[in-house]
């Protein structure tokens, strides 16, 4: 409490604090969003890629699986480990996977989602069996602690579901082999060990994913428009970093950055009122989501400015162009809004990946061709062809 004034009468009182209802609320409406949150694959492979970290993440991940096998191999001279025939055959045959999956992981060019879920339902599988296969069930209650090492894992590559039946199979595996321990051993060691893998499972992979979740919901309402949806200045250049890094050629594909203008948009506000022009922005935001891929990348890039950003085939450009043509007007808006627009598509490609450079080239003659557009009286579309 702070007073003020000649006869200090004057009180300021501390802000009341939200009730606990409120924060309840809040906790559980960001645990919804953290589940809803679709995989992250693409979006943190991308960003890894643009930041020259992939290398270094792959070398991590690399470390952990070397560190679980040099493990596993010490195992099969401990009177503790693998303590017959059978159970040395399989803690051989997590050993040669293990190694198959650090080969992959140094030789492979590029990791696809369906690679990822194919390591974590390995990785999986591999300490399920292992935590078993010791004469001591001591020995497999330690291993449990792998099981952070998946999760952390997912918590970077994937979603919230997958990390929800991580921990649920965790938990089971790390209550049975705990069982183990208290009926062989030590029944207060099963349990105070238990508590820590347990905490260890669940609360350093969950918080990694629930902060990671937090931040990426900001980072993304912080690059979108609100009126719209799409992105805005500032997330389509983070957008389009990535896709510096991004292969296209490969594919047989080529980068195209379209640029398009409302014509005369300042008569509807004058005509019609701001509201009624919010509408008609919004209406060609829909449309231009028409025009592009899966993949594409959306922006309102100004005021009534937007552009799109996608990967097609040579046999692609007329049915965009046409497309563009036919979505973005409104024929039966009065008065009819109609749209100047420029395409930028190179003619070839001399590599494999988009740079930035040739990305901001792109740009510069598609924003010429939309002006030109305009120059010539607006509701058309011209295409500019460049060799990059």
């Amino acid at each position: 409490m702070t007073s003020f004034g000649a006869d200090r009468s004057h009180e300021i009182l501390p802000a009341p604090r939200e009730r606990d209802q409120s924060a309840l609320r809040s906790a559980i409406a960001l645990l919804v969003q953290w589940f809803r949150r679709p995989d992250q694959f693409d979006s943190f492979t991308r960003y890894l890629a643009s930041k020259g970290l992939e290398v270094a993440v792959r070398l991590i991940v690399i470390a952990s699986c070397v560190s679980v096998a040099v493990a596993m191999l010490l195992l099969r001279f401990s009177e503790a480990g693998v303590h017959n025939r059978a159970t040395s055959v399989i803690n051989a045959g997590i050993i040669a996977g293990t190694v198959v999956m650090i080969v992959l992981f140094s030789l492979l060019p590029a990791l696809t989602r369906k690679w990822s879920y194919l390591f974590v339902a390995y990785a999986e599988l591999g300490v399920v069996i292992g935590v078993f296969l010791n004469r001591d069930p001591f020995i497999g209650l330690i291993q449990c602690i792998v099981f952070v090492l998946v999760g952390g894992y997912i918590a970077y590559f994937h979603n919230a579901r997958l990390q929800a039946a991580h921990m649920v199979l965790s938990g089971v595996v790390l209550v049975l082999v705990a069982r183990q321990v208290a009926v062989y051993e030590d029944p207060a060691l099963a349990i105070a060990l238990s508590l820590v893998v347990a905490t260890s499972i669940v609360v350093i992979p969950f918080a990694c994913q629930f902060v990671l979740s937090i931040l990426g919901s900001d980072a993304e309402s912080s690059d979108v428009d609100p009126l719209t949806g799409l992105l805005n200045r500032r997330g389509l250049q983070r957008s389009v970093e990535e896709w510096g890094v991004t292969e296209a050629n490969s594919r047989g594909l080529s980068c195209v950055v379209v640029i398009v203008d409302v014509d005369n948009f300042k008569t509807v506000n004058d005509s019609y009122g701001h509201e009624q022009g919010d509408i008609v922005l919004r209406e060609f935001a829909v449309r231009l989501r028409r025009c592009g891929s899966n993949h594409a990348l959306f922006s309102r890039f100004g005021g009534d400015e937007f552009v799109l950003v996608d990967m097609i085939g040579k046999r692609a450009e007329l049915e965009l162009e046409e497309n563009l043509r036919r979505h973005m007007r409104l024929p039966d808006n009065v008065p009819v809004v109609t749209t100047s627009i420029g395409i930028a598509i190179p003619s070839t490609s001399t590599s494999s990946y988009v740079s930035e450079v040739e990305l901001a080239g792109l740009f510069r003659l598609a924003d010429a061709a939309m002006y030109q557009a305009k120059a010539s009286g607006g509701d058309r579309v011209i295409v500019t062809h460049t060799q990059l």
